[in-house]
């Protein structure tokens, strides 16, 4: 691999682990953005789920004491059978209407509950379970279901540091079900560890800067700025499918 790309998937892992950290989203979508357009999309989505796999476990352990482990197990009940099923989309799934569903999804969840002035429901234990289905067969098609999931992770969690820590932990489940999926079909290039590995050092680097943001925010800016950046990615993700 060019060692300008493998530096450039460094830096990228870098910035977009910070953002994830201090935002609990966000990250992996512009992360896979960036590795799509310079690699084969099968290449680069399981390449992206490594690199993945270590951001959120990072993230994991920081804010483990703030992780509702009942939340991550029901969501990770259905995501290898769920991916499994959908495997075969990942070569013929019209990706754009893929991506412009679940922008559009994402939209509905964070804003429908603001302009109702109602908090969006946090899902109830099937719900959960339900939840990971849907985003375990997603997996291997989409690449990156973390802003489709999100709000309802954010209803579901009492607070902001509750929501980085599950999200992230439901996070490493869902990327490692991804790699043993594609691992399972020798969809994992020897090639691309170069850039896994500085990757990987990148999210290290950049979780542990974003977790002293995340600190000192208080949860009212939290709040804003989440539904800010969320929107602004949902919008992002509808624009490029449109195009």
């Amino acid at each position: 691999m060019d060692p300008t790309l493998v530096l450039l998937v460094g830096a990228c892992a870098f910035a977009t682990s910070m953002l994830t950290e201090v935002l609990g989203f966000g990250g992996g979508v512009v992360l896979l953005a960036v590795l799509v357009a310079f690699l084969d999309p099968l290449v680069a989505l399981p390449l992206h789920a490594a690199i993945q796999v270590v951001s959120n476990g990072t993230r994991t352990l920081v804010r483990r004491h703030d992780v509702d482990w009942r939340i991550v197990w029901r969501t990770s009940l259905l995501l290898l059978p769920a991916g499994a099923l959908s495997l075969s989309l990942a070569r013929q799934a019209p990706d754009a209407v893929l991506q412009a569903a679940i922008a559009i999804a994402v939209l509905v969840a964070t804003w429908l509950p603001e302009w109702l002035s109602r908090p969006l429901p946090a899902p109830s234990p099937g719900g959960w379970i339900a939840m990971g289905g849907v985003l375990g067969a997603l997996n291997p098609v989409v690449g990156a279901t973390g802003t489709l999931a999100a709000p309802f992770f954010r209803a579901g969690t009492k607070d902001r540091m509750g929501f980085v820590g599950t999200f992230a932990a439901s996070q490493v489940a869902g990327h490692a079900a991804k790699l043993v999926i594609f691992g399972a079909v020798g969809l994992l290039p020897a090639a691309q560890a170069p850039a896994a590995a500085v990757g990987i050092v990148g999210v290290v680097a950049g979780t542990w800067v974003g977790s002293r943001v995340l600190d000192r925010m208080p949860e009212r800016r939290f709040d804003r700025i989440y539904l800010v950046a969320i929107t602004l990615v949902a919008a992002w993700l509808l624009v490029d499918a449109l195009r």
